[in-house]
C-alpha cells in the first residue's frame, strides 16, 4: 500500500509539472501603457500624495512577466533632454528599459534626447524606430502592434491623409493584414479630458479603421477614460470599431477636464495613477487597469478581434508613381559567441553574480528562459528575462533573481531566443551554470 502511495504520488507530481509546463508555454503574452510619467527632477514634490508617483508606477511594471511596455510620450517633464531623462525616467521606468517600444509625447523637445535614450546615441534606428520619424511597427505573439508620431506640426509631413507617416500606415497595415492590430500614440483622438480630443490624427484613425484595427492607446489627458468602440466617423459600432483607451496616468500629475464628458466615454478617473494591461489572445485581448500601490480604481474588461483587414490600397500622390510596400523581412536573428563571465558563482550580496555575452546579427529582443535541474538531465523553468539587444557585442549582467525571487543553490541552464523588430525567431543557444551560495 505505501508502495502504491508512492506511484501515485510521483503521477500526481508528473501531472502537475506537466499541467505547469503547458499553461506557461500557452500564456499569452501581457503588455503594459501609460504615458505622462516622470516628474521635472527639481520639482520638490517627488513621489508625494498626487505628484511625481513614477516610482510607484514602475514598480507596476517591474518583475511582471510582460511581452513589452509601451510608454505613450511625455517620458519625463518638463522637457525630455537626456540628462532629465536619467535623472527622474531611468531610476524608475529606466528599469523596463529592455522591453519598452515608446512614442513621442509634446514634451519631448527636440527629441534628441529621448532618440538618444531608447535608441542608443547617435543610432539612426532601434526600439523607438527611426530617428526624426518616431513611427514603426512590430508583431506582439499573434498581434500587429503600431507606433505613431502625433505631434503632427513636428513630424516630417504631419499626420494627414497623404502625408509620409499616413501613406507608411497604410502600406503598413496592408503588408500585415494580422488577425489583431493595436496602434498607440500620444494625442487622443476623442478625450474629454485636458486639451480635448484632437482633429489632426483624424486621417490615421480613418486607415486604421479602414484595415479592422481593435485598439488605440494615447495619453497627454493626465487621467484614464475608456470609450466605446468607435468608428471613422466617432459612431458607436461595436461590431468593428476602435477601442480607444487615455492612460495619461503614468505619475506625473493630474489635469481636470472630467466634469463634462464627450459622447461615448464610458468610464473616466483623475484620481489614481497606474498602468493599463491587455493580455493579446489569439482572437480577443483583455483589459485591466492597475493603480499604484494603496489605490483602488480599476477597470477590466474583454473584446473580440475583427478579423483579418481586406487590402487596403495606398494614396498615390498626383504626378508621383505609388510607394510600394514595406519589403518583408525573413531574415531570423542570430546569436553568436555566447558565453558567461562565472559559470560557478555565488549570489550578491555575497557574491557578484555573473555576465552574459553573446553577439547578436541585428538588433532584436533576447527573451532569457533560465531553468532548474531537477532530476537526471529534467530541467523545470523557474522563470525569463528580456534583453533588448543591439546588433553586435552585448553583455547582460544577471544577479540571479528572477521576479523578486533568489535562485536557489543548483545546476541551472538559459536558453536565449532573439526576436527581431517583425517577428523572425533566432534558433536557440543555451548555456550551462550553477550557483553555489545562494
Amino acid at each position: 500500500m505505501p508502495r502504491l502511495r508512492r506511484l501515485l504520488g510521483i503521477l500526481a507530481a508528473g501531472v502537475a509539472v506537466m499541467s505547469g509546463s503547458a499553461a506557461e508555454a500557452g500564456a499569452d503574452p501581457v503588455v503594459a501603457a501609460a504615458g505622462d510619467i516622470a516628474c521635472d527632477p527639481d520639482d520638490p514634490d517627488h513621489g508625494t500624495g498626487d505628484f511625481c508617483r513614477q516610482r510607484a508606477t514602475s514598480d507596476l511594471l517591474v518583475g511582471a512577466g510582460l511581452a513589452a511596455v509601451l510608454p505613450l510620450g511625455d517620458i519625463q517633464y518638463n522637457t525630455a533632454s537626456i540628462d532629465r531623462i536619467m535623472a527622474v525616467y531611468d531610476p524608475t521606468w529606466g528599469r523596463v528599459k529592455s522591453i519598452s517600444r515608446p512614442v513621442i509625447g509634446n514634451h519631448e523637445g527636440g527629441w534628441a534626447g529621448y532618440f538618444d535614450y531608447f535608441n542608443g546615441k547617435g543610432a539612426v534606428d532601434g526600439p523607438a524606430g527611426p530617428r526624426g520619424k518616431g513611427y514603426y511597427s512590430f508583431d506582439v505573439g499573434s498581434w500587429h502592434l503600431i507606433a505613431l508620431n502625433s505631434n503632427c506640426s513636428k513630424v516630417p509631413g504631419g499626420c494627414s491623409a497623404g502625408s509620409a507617416q499616413e501613406r507608411w500606415l497604410r502600406a503598413d497595415l496592408a503588408a500585415h493584414p494580422t488577425h489583431c492590430t493595436l496602434a498607440y500614440w500620444h494625442h487622443p483622438r476623442y478625450s474629454s479630458g485636458h486639451d480635448g480630443s484632437s482633429t489632426s490624427v483624424q486621417a490615421l484613425w480613418q486607415a486604421l479603421y479602414n484595415a479592422h484595427a481593435e485598439v488605440a492607446l494615447v495619453a497627454h489627458s493626465h487621467d484614464y477614460e475608456r470609450f466605446a468602440p468607435l468608428s471613422a466617423g466617432g459612431d458607436v459600432n461595436r461590431e468593428r470599431g476602435i477601442r480607444q483607451f487615455v492612460v495619461g496616468t503614468g505619475g506625473a500629475f493630474f489635469t481636470g477636464g472630467l466634469d463634462t464628458l464627450i459622447a461615448h466615454s464610458e468610464v473616466s478617473q483623475n484620481d489614481d495613477f497606474g498602468v493599463l494591461k491587455l493580455t493579446l489572445h489569439q482572437s480577443s485581448y483583455d483589459w485591466r487597469f492597475v493603480p499604484i500601490a494603496g489605490r483602488t480604481f480599476s477597470d477590466r474588461g474583454s473584446g473580440s478581434c475583427h478579423g483579418p483587414s481586406p487590402p487596403v490600397p495606398v494614396p498615390v500622390e498626383p504626378g508621383l508613381p505609388p510607394s510600394p510596400p514595406p519589403a518583408v523581412d525573413r531574415t531570423a536573428p542570430v546569436i553568436s559567441s555566447l558565453s558567461l563571465s562565472r559559470r560557478r558563482f555565488s549570489l550578491p550580496p555575497r557574491g557578484r553574480g555573473t555576465t552574459f555575452r553573446y553577439t547578436l546579427s541585428e538588433i532584436a529582443a533576447v527573451r532569457f528562459r533560465i531553468k532548474r535541474r531537477v532530476a537526471g538531465r529534467r530541467y523545470r523553468s523557474v522563470g525569463t528575462f528580456t534583453d533588448q539587444a543591439v546588433a553586435g557585442r552585448n553583455k547582460r549582467r544577471f544577479r540571479g533573481k528572477l521576479a523578486g525571487r533568489r535562485l536557489r543553490p543548483g545546476a541551472y541552464r538559459a536558453r536565449l531566443v532573439a526576436l527581431d523588430y517583425v517577428g523572425n525567431r533566432s534558433l536557440p543557444k543555451r548555456v550551462r551554470f550553477r550557483v553555489v551560495r545562494g
